[in-house]
């Protein structure tokens, strides 16, 4: 068990006491005499609440162990308590429990599902050749009959074939220009050009001079910012420059006054030798004569 320090034993000591409080309370406040889920619920709670009183009065009881020659007996007005309030609470638990029903299954109360028919083939028709098929056959298949008369290879005209006057008895004026020719049902049979490709066509073909025309734009303007770039890196060259013969300038001033200034400081500092010394041989030679003086 870890140790604990002296602010938790009194917390657990005032925690102890709120949690016997509360529970009373619980017992004298609510109808325990209703049987219901929300009845249930509250007791279960309340157990729990019990279970954390008797672990709190546990810890007190152990922490309190070494500094009280008894220490039982200051918790003996608790554990009863607590003793009467559980068995209050398991009472109402017994009650509440045996009075629960289970509710009735809903799986007997569903109907029982139907198996699947199986799908029903749709009858299909035989394929049935026109030109062999018997007439009867046809008629009851509901097809049209070809006419006896004249053969399908029969029905168009080569070039080199006449028309005869005996197939128009009754148009005999009309001109023969008039008649339906090879070339023209050729060109009739064949299919128009799509419209949507020459859409197509013409859609790509003005996205190709919208993107034509962003890259043509595009590329002068890379042409205009790497023209603007070289003249703003003239400009900066020609700054560094001048900066740089500056520097050059200002170091050779620089070297040239620091020669200056070190033949100065020699100067000065030999000046300054001599101007001891010539203050010392006549502070020296001022004492001589007068020592001269006084003693002779």
């Amino acid at each position: 068990m870890p140790v604990q320090t002296q602010e938790q034993i009194v917390h657990d000591r005032i925690n102890l006491g709120r949690l016997v409080k509360s529970l009373e309370g619980l017992v004298a406040g609510e109808e325990w005499q209703e049987s219901g889920s929300q009845t249930w619920i509250g007791v279960q709670a309340a157990l729990h609440k019990m279970q954390y009183a008797r672990k709190l009065l546990y810890k007190v009881e152990l922490t309190t162990l070494e500094s009280s020659s008894n220490p039982t007996s200051r918790f003996d007005d608790v554990r009863s308590s607590l003793d009467r309030l559980e068995a209050v609470f398991r009472d109402v638990e017994k009650r509440v429990s045996s009075k629960r029903f289970r509710p009735e299954a809903l799986l007997p109360t569903l109907p029982t599902p139907e198996p699947p028919t199986p799908p029903t083939p749709k009858a299909t028709l035989p394929l049935l050749d026109v030109d062999t098929a018997p007439r009867e056959t046809l008629l009851s298949s509901g097809l049209a009959v070809p006419n006896t008369a004249f053969s399908t290879h029969d029905l168009l005209l080569s070039p080199s074939d006449a028309v005869p006057d005996s197939a128009y008895p009754h148009h005999h004026d009309r001109p023969p220009a008039a008649l339906p020719s090879k070339t023209r049902r050729s060109t009739s049979s064949q299919p128009a050009p799509l419209a949507p490709t020459s859409s197509i066509l013409q859609n790509s073909r003005a996205i190709q001079d919208e993107l034509s025309s962003h890259l043509a734009h595009m590329a002068s303007q890379l042409r205009r910012n790497a023209l603007h770039f070289s003249h703003a890196l003239e400009t900066d060259k020609a700054v560094v420059q001048d900066a740089q013969a500056k520097l050059e300038r200002n170091y050779g001033v620089m070297r040239r006054e620091r020669g200056r200034l070190g033949e100065h400081h020699a100067r000065s500092w030999g000046m300054a030798g001599v101007w001891v010394v010539s203050v010392l041989v006549v502070v020296v030679g001022f004492l001589l004569a007068f020592f001269v003086i006084r003693v002779t």
